[in-house]
């Protein structure tokens, strides 16, 4: 395995880990009910919150499928091509 595709895989490990420790704390946060004090603001529905926390991860799912699939050219381009500019 290249070192470009451990580096990738590496990477794209930690965002998954990450974005089920956010949504794991949504959704955890939601049974740690304190007593509401007077005057606060009341809590967005659990559905709000999950679905502002997978937002973000929709979005690097995108940036990781483009990501990889420049790693992937990378690995297949020519050898005598250096820089290929945008025609």
């Amino acid at each position: 395995m290249r070192w470009e595709v451990a580096v990738f895989m590496l990477c794209a490990a930690a965002c998954v880990v990450g974005h089920v420790a956010i949504l794991r704390s949504v959704v955890r946060s939601r049974t740690a009910a304190a007593a509401p004090a007077e005057g606060t603001v009341p809590r967005p529905r659990l559905g709000t919150e999950v679905l502002w926390a997978l937002i973000p991860a929709l979005a690097l799912a995108v940036l990781l499928t483009f990501t990889w699939a420049a790693v992937r050219e990378r690995q297949h381009a020519q050898p005598g091509v250096m820089l290929r500019v945008a025609q």
